[in-house]
């Protein structure tokens, strides 16, 4: 994990390290994939055959087609002239108007099945320590971004030549994609620490540090100054917040024979002081800082001229014209010039819809949906095979709400913006996903 959240923090095909990552996560992937047990294979069936169907999706997006089918498609008219123009209107041509960059969607699916592989492999007892690294890479993640502030534009600190320069990026290319994967981390950090409060042995050095960490993370996700991640950090400190309490409340009633124990003056504050605390802290750090912050984004009046507010009618009809076959896998920058207004037209070019769901719609068309439907299918009849009773209150060891959340996190980010498309956050999804719908079987079964 960490490997790859060194490694794989931005969405470009450009990027230097990714053969490198690519490599590593096929070697990987084989030998998880040779070391998983029958019962294993069975547990993850469904995963796997759904991704294995959008990769054989992406092949075939690559597939040569004769002239006069291809030609057929929508929105291939004015390709099909120019072709006419040079001479060349008996080219064969794939579905993906850019084969190139579907060639590289198609080799990046290297890292979710080797994230579907290993988290195969990780039993029950091995949650917490995975929760932990979690918490334990977004803490390294958020001092880099620190130290990428200090020493300014253009620091060594920042590990993607094309970045939020002047931001925390912290592991990533994208302040947005750091903010978000700090929130899930504080979702993390909140289940151990109500995990601690359920020990009968206490471990006050742990929990100290435990609370440290979802205070100052979430403090955060406003300093980064991502809109999304602001709101996704403050839903991840309430989440957090209320499984503390409730662990609070369960380990008081214990402690006095199954009675509710009347709390101290003492108690109470130390309890119900952290979410006035946490806005005082907020607020003050970011009245300090002389930077963009999220809350300045969320007030300025010119959020309606934002790019991506002015692009979504043209997406609107890009969806319209290829939602039968796609353009092709990471074809949207070079697709868009097709369709792009000349009132946008600016020095920049646009990367991506900003909402992830349409693009993928597009690029990915009805084949794609139909994966999607199917696989948000199964993860809802999983969740509810699981149980949703005593959701916030759980037990030690409990990760459905913390995964049920950060997953939630990921995929409303997708509709502003792209965090799906960071390998490391796609192993994030993809690892949380099969702790929480592919449960772990017994050792005796598995052997």
């Amino acid at each position: 994990m960490g490997f790859v959240f060194l490694l794989g923090g931005g969405s470009r095909s450009d990027i230097a390290s990714l053969p490198v990552l690519r490599a590593v996560a096929l070697l990987v992937a084989v030998w998880a994939a040779l070391s998983l047990a029958a019962t294993d294979w069975r547990r993850i069936r469904v995963p796997l055959v759904l991704l294995a169907a959008l990769t054989l999706w992406m092949a075939v997006q690559l597939v040569p087609l004769p002239p006069a089918m291809w030609q057929g498609l929508p929105a291939r008219d004015g390709i099909a002239a120019i072709d006419d123009l040079l001479g060349q209107a008996d080219l064969w041509r794939a579905i993906s108007l850019t084969p190139t960059l579907t060639w590289n969607a198609l080799l990046g699916m290297t890292v979710p099945f080797a994230a579907l592989f290993l988290a195969a492999r990780i039993a029950p007892d091995d949650y917490p320590r995975l929760m932990l690294a979690i918490v334990a890479i977004a803490g390294f993640s958020v001092l880099l971004g620190v130290i990428q502030v200090l020493m300014g534009h253009g620091s060594l600190a920042y590990l993607y030549r094309i970045t939020n320069s002047g931001t925390m990026v912290g592991l990533f290319a994208n302040r947005n994609h750091h903010a978000v994967f700090i929130a899930c981390a504080v979702l993390c950090a909140g289940m151990l620490l109500r995990d601690e409060l359920m020990r009968k042995r206490r471990r006050n050095p742990v929990r100290v540090a435990l609370a440290a960490a979802i205070a100052l993370l979430t403090a955060f996700t406003a300093l980064i100054g991502s809109r999304a991640g602001l709101v996704a950090g403050a839903g991840a400190f309430a989440l957090s917040y209320a499984m503390i309490i409730a662990a609070w409340h369960t380990r008081t009633e214990r402690s006095d024979g199954g009675r509710r124990a009347t709390p101290t003056l003492w108690q109470r504050l130390l309890v119900y002081s952290p979410p006035v605390l946490m806005l005082a802290v907020m607020a003050t750090m970011i009245l300090l800082s002389d930077r963009e912050t999220a809350v300045n984004r969320l007030a300025d009046q010119a959020f309606v001229d934002d790019l991506r507010i002015q692009a979504w009618p043209t997406v609107q009809l890009m969806m319209e014209k290829f939602w039968l076959l796609g353009s092709g896998f990471g074809s949207f920058p070079a697709t868009y010039e097709i369709f792009e207004p000349d009132a946008l037209l600016q020095t920049s070019y646009f990367n991506h819809a900003h909402n992830d769901w349409a693009e993928l719609v597009i690029t990915g068309g009805l084949p794609f949906a139909l994966i999607a439907l199917a696989a948000l299918a199964w993860m809802g009849r999983a969740i509810l095979a699981r149980g949703l009773r005593n959701l916030v209150k759980g037990f030690r060891g409990d990760i459905r709400l913390p995964v049920i959340a950060a997953l939630a996190i990921l995929a409303l980010a997708s509709a502003v913006d792209y965090p799906l498309r960071v390998p490391s956050l796609q192993l994030l999804a993809i690892t949380l996903t099969i702790l929480l719908c592919c449960p772990w079987s017994t050792r005796g079964e598995r052997e």
